[in-house]
């Protein structure tokens, strides 16, 4: 199954209750709670229900039934929203907490999270990840430099160990896949992983090619949490009757460039508004305008968007449309006052991961996330169970 957001909604937040920056991760038959926030433009409300379906280590619908990871009941509305006030943009905000006393997880594993309205499952408006583990092994987590000398200045090499002491693993190989996610990114996550040796209570996955990614760069930042002032990436902001726009200083590549560390939100942002008390219903919605300052790149190759700004996906809606009279790339959002992180990413033809050497550059020692996720399926299991996740910063790094 694939993530899907309805164009009509806007500012899909999904996290764990209290930490917006994190993973949609909670542990099994623990007090951590989930956060679904999302606007709708316009000031009718819609009838909006949700359920949970469980899914292997692929993200396909497992063959279990609901009663078989489903404490509660399968389908449920979705009860809290609010109004905007103060904005020139009309809105409606619903939030969603849940595992809650209504509907809880049985088993670990992965979950898409679905919402539809009047009971359409079979059409949903919103369909997002999740992941609920069960603590049963750890993991031993080193990045470094890789040895390839081609890419030592530019890629990171996620190695790592799982100790599975007291959990009984009959054949490793078989029973265990690993995945591992740099920040938000799914477009170049790395799936299906087995151990290169398993020894006693140890397996080592320790690969040399296969756990390299890009370091890219750090990312650029928009921050438009007022429309009074210009921040120093805002170029122009404009009342044209009834909503504002606001033009960004243009961006160009930064290949050729050195790296230089600046702290930022590993692609994420934050809804905030000055001058104001309720940042989720007095936040306005502004029309934002992005340009790439670059010659045009080879007609085998796209341009997108990259970020949660755009939910970390490489499609129609984050690509970026070339404009010969300005020899840039552009593209227009509508954006809630906040301030964001964003990347330009290239695909080429035919692929479906986005490389950011080309306008970003890429640097070893970039700051980057990674989450190491261990899935187990035994030979009579009917799906997956997520017994490990190990969320580590490359600058926690052995050289």
């Amino acid at each position: 199954m694939a993530e899907y957001i309805s164009p009509a909604l806007k500012t899909v937040q999904f996290h764990r209750q209290g930490w917006p920056f994190s993973y949609p991760l909670i542990r099994l038959d623990s007090d951590q709670r989930l956060q679904l926030s999302f606007d709708e433009p316009g000031s009718s409300t819609k009838r909006y229900q949700y359920t949970i379906i469980h899914c292997n280590a692929n993200w396909a619908p497992s063959p279990l039934m609901p009663t078989d990871f489903i404490r509660g009941n399968s389908i449920l509305p979705i009860t809290d929203y609010q109004y905007a006030f103060n904005t020139t943009f009309d809105y409606v905000h619903y939030r969603l907490t849940f595992p809650n006393e209504s509907i809880q997880p049985l088993r670990s594993g992965n979950y898409m999270l679905v919402v539809f309205e009047d009971y359409d499952q079979e059409n949903p408006v919103l369909t997002k990840k999740f992941m609920v583990h069960e603590p049963k092994v750890n993991i031993l987590t080193h990045i470094k430099n890789t040895a390839q000398s081609a890419i030592r200045g530019s890629h990171q090499e996620i190695n790592f160990e799982i100790d599975y002491e007291g959990f009984t693993i009959h054949n490793p190989n078989e029973n265990i896949s690993v995945t591992i996610m740099q920040n938000g990114r799914t477009d170049n996550q790395i799936t299906g992983l087995k151990p290169q040796f398993f020894s006693g209570d140890i397996m080592d996955f320790n690969y040399t090619r296969e756990t390299i990614m890009e370091g890219g760069n750090e990312f650029r930042y928009l921050d438009i949490r007022s429309t009074r002032f210009y921040t120093d990436r805002v170029e122009d902001i404009e009342l044209v009757d009834p909503f504002f726009h606001v033009t960004a200083v243009p961006d160009f590549p930064r290949n050729p460039s050195s790296y230089q560390y600046r702290q930022d939100l590993n692609g994420r942002y934050y809804i905030e508004v000055d001058d104001k008390d309720n940042d989720d219903l007095e936040a306005d919605y502004l029309f934002v305008h992005f340009r790439l300052m670059t010659d045009r790149p080879q007609p085998s190759q796209k341009v997108f968007l990259n970020g949660a700004l755009t939910n970390w996906a490489l499609n129609s809606q984050s690509e970026m449309e070339f404009d010969a009279d300005i020899n840039a790339y552009r593209i227009s959002l509508l954006l809630k006052q906040g301030y964001y992180n964003y990347q330009f990413l290239v695909v080429e033809q035919g692929e479906t991961a986005g490389q950011l050497f080309p306008m970003e550059n890429s640097f070893h020692e970039t700051e980057n996330d990674y989450l190491i996720l261990v899935y187990y399926k035994n030979f009579n299991d009917r799906t997956h169970r997520l017994i490990g996740s190990q969320l580590v910063n490359s600058m926690r790094r052995n050289e």
